[in-house]
This record gives C-alpha cells, sequence and structure tokens, in this order.
C-alpha cells in the first residue's frame, strides 16, 4: 500500500498544520463527551496532527531514543515507553477521579466567585499541568510531543468548563516555557507551568461562558 507522504518541506508544514487544527477540533468534541479521558486520548490527538502529514508515526509510539536540543533531560529509552505510559495512565485516572469533587463548582464563577471554584479550578490547573509535563518528559512520540502535550492539557481544561489555550513557544515565550518544564523536571515545581496555563486561560476568557461536560 502506497502511503501519500509529503513532497516537500512546505507541504509537510502545511499538513501539519491542518492537522494542528483537526486535533484542536478533536480535543473540543471530546471535552464535550461523557467518555472517559485516558492516555488512548493522548495518542488519538497525535494521530488527528499526524495521519496526513506523517501517517507512518501517527498515534504511534516511538521505536527509537531521543534527545532534545538544548536540554540536559535525558529521556527513557525506548523499550520503556509503553510500560511508562501505562503507567501515566493509572494515574492519570486516579488524578480524574479527584476531580469528581468539583462537578458544577467550577460553574459557580457564572453566578460568584466561591473558595470551592476557586479551588476547583486550581485542581484541574494542576492535572492539565501534570499531564503536559508528563508528555513531554516521556516524549512517547517520534515527532510532535510538545503540540500533544499542549492538547491533551487542553483536553483537561475544556472538559472542566475551562477555556483551552494556546501557548507560545516562540523566541522569550519559548524561553519561559523551556525554563518551566525544566523547574519541574529539577524541582517538581509546577507553579511556572501552572502560572503559564492561568495566564493563557485570563488572556482567552473574556466574553467566554463557562461550561462543565459532565464525564
Amino acid at each position: 500500500m502506497l502511503v501519500d507522504r509529503p513532497k516537500n518541506e512546505e507541504e509537510l508544514q502545511k499538513r501539519e498544520a491542518i492537522g494542528v487544527i483537526r486535533a484542536s477540533r478533536f480535543v473540543r468534541k471530546y471535552a464535550q463527551s461523557h467518555k472517559e479521558i485516558n492516555i488512548a486520548n493522548v495518542c488519538a490527538i497525535h494521530q488527528e496532527i499526524f495521519k496526513d502529514a506523517w501517517p507512518e508515526i501517527a498515534g504511534k509510539f516511538r521505536d527509537e531514543n531521543l534527545s532534545i536540543a538544548g536540554s540536559d533531560l535525558l529521556l527513557p529509552h525506548h523499550t520503556r515507553v509503553n510500560e511508562l505510559m501505562k503507567d501515566l495512565d493509572s494515574i492519570l485516572l486516579a488524578y480524574i477521579a479527584e476531580l469528581k469533587d468539583c462537578e458544577g463548582n467550577i460553574l459557580e464563577l457564572q453566578r460568584k466567585i466561591t473558595d470551592e471554584a476557586i479551588e476547583c479550578i486550581g485542581k484541574v490547573i494542576h492535572i492539565a499541568a501534570w499531564l503536559h509535563h508528563m508528555i513531554t518528559a516521556i516524549h512517547p512520540f517520534r515527532e510532535g510531543n510538545g503540540r500533544t502535550a499542549r492538547l491533551a492539557s487542553n483536553l483537561i481544561l475544556e472538559r472542566y468548563g475551562l477555556v483551552g489555550i494556546s501557548v507560545k513557544v516562540e523566541k522569550e515565550n519559548k524561553n519561559e516555557y523551556c525554563k518551566a518544564l525544566a523547574q519541574i523536571d529539577k524541582y517538581q515545581d509546577y507553579e511556572p507551568l501552572e502560572a503559564i496555563i492561568s495566564e493563557g486561560i485570563i488572556e482567552r476568557y473574556n466574553g467566554v461562558v463557562i461550561k462543565y461536560y459532565k464525564p
């Protein structure tokens, strides 16, 4: 079976850009569903991004070792990726279960700000940041780990009534973003990444009605 690969770099970038838009729509639709959020969704996001641009790797865990340019982080050996993602799946399901107590609380922001709502928003943002970081740390895919991590983070945010964000990763913003991830790698300090996510929500929140899509 012939694979329809991009003929040049320009076409590759175009297909990847379209793939990100398609994956964003997938995230938005899935957030509104009552379906479980798990690592299979992460693979589905990657599949949506790359199925036309690089079908051989779309939604599949890497089978080679990688390194991150400009980073001291040592990525897991490719033979450990499947195991690590299974472990991540179990932890994610436990984290999602913790958000059950938040059902409806975030909606309080439509009427008034309550301590419970603020606490729930903090939990949602922390889990989004945690999943974002874990995907980048494990680097389960050959390409597109950052894009997949950012969209997976949005899936958490949008499921629980917040708006998906666009994390800027160019120029000085990229330095801030990389430092935030490194802060977690070194000190398990999620505050910088949570701040980036929070700032993104504030930027996009103007005029957006909060909705809660009960799982």
